[in-house]
């Protein structure tokens, strides 16, 4: 799928923009700029509103290429790149409010787990050839538990292998 034009959503501060320069006539370098896009695609969007030239380089008038661009961005495609994009920036809004809602659970790492080592491992962790039991009394102590485990397989999984085969 070709990639969206970003522009379409910045159409409005594009064309006051193009209202405040102070010629009526735009270069493919200025649209390059206010549409963020490169050399040859400035030069397809402007070419319907060349009125003239100074040698090579076509000249656009500013009142038809805010009139190209409107419909451009009113099209089709431009529709759908603004449903996209506001569908995108809801989603996103919806996960930072359940991110505050409900922030990640931290859990309070004592020094010597850093180090843990698979025989020290705390009382209610047990390891069998496919089975990890993680017994315990408050969530709290599960999750510690959970992160010693955690650590001692980091530090030393072969034998965190041997223990679980």
């Amino acid at each position: 799928m070709p990639a969206k034009p970003t522009w379409y959503g910045k159409i409005d501060r594009v064309i006051r923009e193009l209202q405040t320069l102070p010629r009526s006539f735009v270069d493919r370098s200025t649209v390059e700029f206010l549409l963020g896009v490169g050399r040859r695609r400035a030069q397809q969007i402007m070419a319907p509103c060349i009125t003239d030239r100074v040698g090579s380089n076509g000249l656009a008038d500013r009142d038809r290429l805010i009139a190209h661009l409107r419909s451009l961005a009113e099209g089709e495609d431009g529709y759908y790149e603004v449903q996209r994009r506001r569908k995108v920036a809801e989603v996103l809004d919806r996960l930072r409010i359940e991110r505050l809602e409900q922030p990640r659970l931290l859990v309070e790492a004592p020094v010597r787990v850093v180090s843990q080592e698979f025989e020290n491992l705390p009382p209610g962790v047990r390891l069998e050839a496919g089975r990890i039991t993680v017994e315990f009394q408050h969530p709290r102590e599960a999750l510690e538990k959970l992160l010693a485990l955690a650590m001692a397989i980091g530090n030393d999984f072969a034998a965190f292998e041997r223990s679980t085969e």
